[in-house]
Order: structure tokens, then C-alpha cells, then sequence
């Protein structure tokens, strides 16, 4: 009995873990946004499209330099989870942890900073505005992304 509850709740999880990358894809194909590059495209829509060609080439280019600080945040992350989870909790091992985790956030966000001051520079005045509004636009669970298309009332209980 246990085994055949196990399977049918494996098959349940299966079909919506399924149906949530089906989900994904239709909504991608729909709003025409390319998978690898949503967040792009929805953030450059209002700058030409010679200005989004040498964006998109520089953001490969930060992409694979960045690649050794990504590599170390999630070294940093694993070790945390590892300091976190272990049999034997030890504090000092967390708080060293924890701190790897800043130092290494801290480097990788300070190179998306530098990437951002050289995209900033390739856009005209009206563009790096147009960008700027997309990047502070948070809906109302913080998110940042498109406006939400059901905005909360006065009176509905916050989201989040």
C-alpha cells in the first residue's frame, strides 16, 4: 500500500511539474519572448534595435567573465547549506558561512554594477530613461518584472 501511494504521488508531482514547463513555454511563445532572453527583451523593448544588438554582445561578453564569481556564490551557498543541515550545528562554522555568502554576493554584484554603467553608456538620454523605469517597476509582491495585470485594490490584503 505504501509503494502505490508513493507512485501515484510521484505521477501527481510528475504531471504539474510537467504542466508547470508547458505553462512556461506557451506563455514565452504567446508574449513572443525568446526563453534565454525574456528579462532582456522585455527590459531594451523601447531601444533600437542596433543599440540592443551591442547591449546583448556585451552582456555575453560580462556573462562568461562573471562566470567565476557565479561559480564562487554557489560554492559559498553550498557551503552555508552544508554548515546549516550538518549533524553537529557549530555557529562560528554558519557565521564564517554567512559572511562567505556576502563577500561573494558582494563581488558579483559590483560586476553586474560595472556592466550596468557600460550598458548605461551605450543608450541615448531617452533610452537609459526607458530602461531605468523598467529596472526600479516592481509590482505588488516586490518582483521585479511587467506590470501586474491584476493590481491590488484599496482594501485587499497585501500580497506576498
Amino acid at each position: 500500500m505504501n509503494r502505490k501511494v508513493l507512485l501515484v504521488a510521484l505521477l501527481v508531482f510528475s504531471i504539474g511539474l510537467n504542466l508547470v514547463f508547458i505553462g512556461v513555454a506557451v506563455g514565452r511563445h504567446l508574449f513572443g519572448m525568446s526563453p534565454g532572453r525574456a528579462h532582456f527583451e522585455w527590459m531594451t523593448q523601447e531601444v533600437s534595435e542596433e543599440t540592443r544588438r551591442k547591449l546583448r554582445s556585451t552582456m555575453r561578453e560580462h556573462m562568461q567573465e562573471s562566470l567565476p564569481a557565479r561559480r564562487e556564490l554557489r560554492k559559498a551557498q553550498h557551503q552555508l547549506r552544508s554548515a546549516i543541515t550538518t549533524d553537529e550545528y557549530v555557529e562560528t562554522d554558519v557565521v564564517a558561512r554567512l559572511a562567505g555568502v556576502r563577500r561573494a554576493s558582494a563581488d558579483l554584484q559590483e560586476s553586474m554594477h560595472k556592466q550596468m554603467v557600460e550598458n548605461l553608456r551605450q543608450l541615448a538620454p531617452e533610452e537609459r530613461s526607458h530602461v531605468l523605469g523598467m529596472m526600479m517597476r516592481h509590482d505588488s509582491r516586490g518582483r521585479r518584472g511587467p506590470p501586474s495585470e491584476h493590481p491590488r485594490r484599496p482594501g485587499d490584503p497585501p500580497q506576498g
